[in-house]
Parts: C-alpha cells; sequence; structure tokens
C-alpha cells in the first residue's frame, strides 16, 4: 500500500509537501493507504540526469492511475521489462521522496 494524506474535513488529497488543504484552508490532515497496484499512464525516458541526481540515466519517469481518479507519479525501477501505454504496474517501494514501481504484464 502507498501512504498518502488527506484533508480530515474535505477529503482532498494533499501534496507530500502541503501543511494546509489547499481547497478547503484546513490545518487537519490523516493518512490513508492506496492500492500499490495500477495501470501505467504515460511516461518519459530520462536519459540525462539532472547535476546531483543520484539516480544514473537512462531511467524512466512514469504517471500511474491507482485508482479511478487518483494519479501518482513516480519512476520504474532499472529491472522493470520496458513500459508500454496501459500496463499493469506494482509499487515496490520508494526512494528520496519518490515512489517506484514495476511493470508487471505487457
Amino acid at each position: 500500500m502507498i501512504a498518502r494524506m488527506r484533508c480530515v474535513q474535505c477529503q482532498n488529497t494533499l501534496s507530500a509537501s502541503a501543511t494546509v488543504c489547499p481547497a478547503c484552508l484546513s490545518k487537519d490532515a490523516e493518512s490513508f493507504s492506496l492500492p500499490s497496484d495500477g495501470r501505467l499512464l504515460s511516461w518519459t525516458t530520462i536519459r540525462r540526469a539532472p547535476a546531483g541526481y543520484p539516480v544514473v540515466a537512462p531511467y524512466d519517469v512514469v504517471v500511474v492511475e491507482l485508482a479511478p481518479g487518483i494519479r501518482v507519479t513516480g519512476r520504474l525501477v532499472a529491472e522493470s521489462p520496458p513500459p508500454t501505454m496501459g500496463a499493469h504496474v506494482k509499487s515496490v517501494g520508494h526512494e528520496d521522496g519518490c515512489e517506484l514501481f514495476i511493470v508487471t504484464t505487457l
């Protein structure tokens, strides 16, 4: 399961750095879990990593739909099969605030 935060007042999903809900301005947040399986919506291959970035290029940055309407950005692990549109992916952890995924079916 992937842990996230949401607003207690309006149930809006919050970004990791949010201290106030952008929808209702509440400061009350609670943690909740998202499913770890999803569908690959989009990706891009980074061939030249930014200076100081700990991951060796090339690597794939992905957009994954975990549940209807809930999308997260992450990175494919190096051992993953190549990405394809609509492929099933599974979260295998996180590193430096980035969710890590692996393609489970092509």
